[in-house]
């Protein structure tokens, strides 16, 4: 055992204690850092306040065993509280998942139903009657939709009015409109 460091402590053959306030418990363990722990043989800590069970550029390493789940902000956190906060990760990544593939199935009715009103509007617009009624359909991303609508011409064609609608699964979409010529 050589302990050198102001305030060392070493305990086991061969265990170093270079740093001031350092400890190196076990065979062989190394702490050179100051105010670093070294538990176990072959440890080496190196790093300042730093406490090592092994040596990484040998491979030895440990695990801590039976670590208290942790109450305070610079309490080590075991493998338990660690799952349980990736499962409530997860089910937030889940819920904002349904989340984009709801807005996803309503951008695409919405799709859909803009087809099936300008479908329904361009079939009116063709026909030469006071009176006209016109529907459409349309589809996109998997969504479907249906429009209705109905036009009437005033003043011998130069004002005509639109009203109609749009359907989807979930969405509904009205609109009117009126157009004029001179």
């Amino acid at each position: 055992t050589e302990v050198t460091g102001r305030y060392a402590t070493g305990v086991g053959s061969d265990a170093t204690a270079h740093g001031v306030d350092s400890t190196a418990l076990g065979h062989a363990a190394t702490a050179v850092a100051d105010d670093s722990v070294a538990l176990g043989a072959n440890s080496v800590a190196d790093r300042a306040n730093t406490v090592s069970v092994g040596n990484a550029e040998a491979g030895t390493t440990r695990q801590l065993t039976n670590v208290a789940r942790a109450t305070q902000a610079n309490d080590a956190v075991n493998l338990g509280q660690m799952n349980e906060r990736f499962a409530r990760v997860d089910d937030q990544f889940r819920s904002i998942d349904r989340r984009f593939d709801d807005m996803d199935r309503r951008i695409d009715s919405m799709g859909a139903m803009g087809a099936a009103t300008a479908y329904m509007t361009a079939s009116a617009a063709g026909v030469a009657a006071t009176h006209r009624f016109a529907a459409g359909v349309g589809s996109q991303g998997g969504e479907s939709a249906f429009a209705v609508g109905y036009q009437r011409g005033f003043r011998e064609g130069r004002t005509i009015l639109t009203v109609g609608g749009a359907f989807s699964r979930d969405d509904t979409s009205v609109g009117a409109g009126v157009g004029f010529g001179f």
